[in-house]
């Protein structure tokens, strides 16, 4: 994944923005925030509606009318999306969806973009740093499949802070923190790195010879976490 795909110019010209997430900033895009969120909900009924259909029979077994256990199972699944539904887009709505540093050669200030609107512009010297914590699960010997990298982002400032929020997968790691180096550097911005590398466990062998996959292992399973600079 190229770098400017998550550090790049703002659509003005003016900014630079850390993207963790594509849209926001705006009440067009707040409303389809929303809408897609009733979407989820309705998909997640839908995913409950094989459970629904269970206890309807088992109620009609135990003697219940087969109406009126259609009728409450109905009920039920309209009204907890709808009870869920503002929950879910409020949160959705306050998600940070990018940071903003202004000007773009040389930044001087920050927000953050949420949802439905940015927030405020504030100092860079609020910005403690930016972190970028990558976790690498290597193969054991002999295993074909590749390594696999995986990489958040948090953003520290005096008042808290933002993340981790999970980087595209395939982010280039070390072009992201030199790009990020090269633009908050000059403020006195730290870019900290952490890696994090561990070794795939290796499946057990059936008594027949066939794999049987056991799952990732440990991070005792060798390696452990290395700073970056």
């Amino acid at each position: 994944m190229p770098t400017d795909e998550v550090l790049r110019r703002g659509r003005d010209g003016t900014t630079v923005d850390l993207v963790f997430e594509e849209g926001g900033g705006s009440w067009p895009a707040a409303v389809l925030l929303v809408l897609r969120i009733l979407g989820v909900l309705f998909v997640v009924g839908l995913a409950f509606l094989p459970a629904a259909i269970l206890v309807v029979s088992v109620a009609v077994v135990l003697g219940a009318t087969f109406a009126g256990m259609v009728t409450v199972c109905a009920v039920l699944w309209v009204t907890v999306p709808l009870l869920l539904w503002p929950f879910g887009a409020v949160a959705e709505l306050r998600s940070v969806r990018r940071v903003q540093f202004t000007p773009a050669g040389a930044p001087a200030e920050l927000r953050f973009v949420r949802g439905a609107r940015p927030g405020a512009w504030g100092p860079i010297s609020g910005l403690r740093r930016v972190q970028l914590d990558e976790s690498v699960e290597e193969p054991y010997e002999g295993d074909p499949a590749p390594a696999v990298r995986t990489l958040t982002l948090t953003v520290v400032t005096s008042t808290g802070g933002e993340g981790p929020h999970s980087a595209p997968k395939g982010t280039d790691a070390d072009a992201l923190h030199r790009s990020l180096e090269d633009l908050l550097g000059p403020a006195g911005v730290a870019v900290v790195r952490r890696t994090e590398r561990r070794v795939r466990k290796k499946p057990p062998v059936r008594a027949g010879g066939g794999w049987v996959y056991g799952g990732s292992g440990s991070a005792n399973s060798g390696g452990g976490f290395s700073g970056g600079g």
